[in-house]
């Protein structure tokens, strides 16, 4: 786990929601509330590979995540996953959907999904940082 933590250049285009104690929380531009957790640990792809410190800190952050985003939007389900296979640097989806959207029940993976205006994307933006702020003030793990 050598080096400084950087962001793969796949995740440069995302917006920057917040830094929790672990994690670079980033919002994807997409029709669903979608959001993704990136441990700041150097040559990190797999849970595994973070020390057990680390990933306890891993598993509560993304219970709080996935409680904001409950609260944030109407969802009847996440759906959080680590996948990996075309981007290889840990990275955790959460994405709030609904029974109603246009991809249900299929997954989202690998989908054609429409890009949220500059509008939509600014509101959405604002209303995941201003709550995610709020709960990485809360936390008492040790920042580096």
């Amino acid at each position: 786990m050598s080096g400084e933590f950087q962001l793969l250049d796949a995740f440069k285009d995302k917006d920057v929601v917040c830094d929790f104690p672990l994690c670079r929380v980033l919002m994807e531009n997409k029709e669903f509330p979608w959001i993704l957790l990136i441990p700041r640990r150097s040559n990190i792809r797999q849970m595994n590979q973070l020390c057990g410190e680390d990933r306890l800190q891993l598993m509560e952050e993304i219970t709080v995540a996935s409680n904001l985003m409950e609260k944030l939007f109407p969802t009847d389900i996440l759906n959080v996953a680590a996948i990996g296979n075309k981007t290889p640097q840990l990275h955790i989806h959460i994405i709030s959907r609904k029974m109603d959207d246009s991809l249900w029940p299929e997954v989202v993976w690998g989908r054609q999904m429409q890009k949220l205006s500059d509008a939509s994307r600014n509101d959405r933006l604002g209303k995941i940082q201003a709550a995610f702020a709020e709960a990485s003030a809360a936390f008492s793990y040790p920042k580096n």
